[in-house]
């Protein structure tokens, strides 16, 4: 039996040198992001009232990890909303229409993992 290994790199980073940009209106900080056309890892830092957009990714599912505080998500094409809070985890599957927002008067932490990676999100 044959057994073929590939190299792969690892990368370890410090989120909290990662650079914040403006993404679908909210604060973002792409952690791994065109690493890898399989994953991609964001945290959303959001001050009360900041949040993401509506949007979809047509062909990528996406996994919400609330770190910290609370907040609301807002779910498919009926806007179906539903509170969140630190410990919570969501699937979102591609092509859903999705948003976050911080209802709260705290930070609102949220991790993003997107899979496949490849595609950028279109905001609705």
């Amino acid at each position: 039996m044959f057994i073929r290994c590939l190299k792969l790199s690892v990368r370890i980073v410090d989120v909290d040198t990662v650079k914040i940009e403006k993404r679908l209106g909210g604060p973002v900080k792409r952690v791994f992001a065109g690493i890898s056309n399989k994953l991609l890892f964001s945290i959303g830092v959001f001050n009360p009232g900041e949040g993401l957009n509506p949007h979809i990714h047509p062909e990528s599912d996406e996994v919400y990890y609330v770190l910290d505080g609370e907040g609301t998500v807002h779910i498919g094409e009926d806007r179906k909303e539903y509170r969140i809070n630190a410990g919570l985890a969501l699937y979102i599957p591609s092509g859903t229409i999705h948003s976050v927002t911080n209802t709260s008067s705290g930070k609102l932490t949220v991790a993003f993992f997107i899979a496949p990676g490849t595609e950028p999100p279109i905001e609705v």
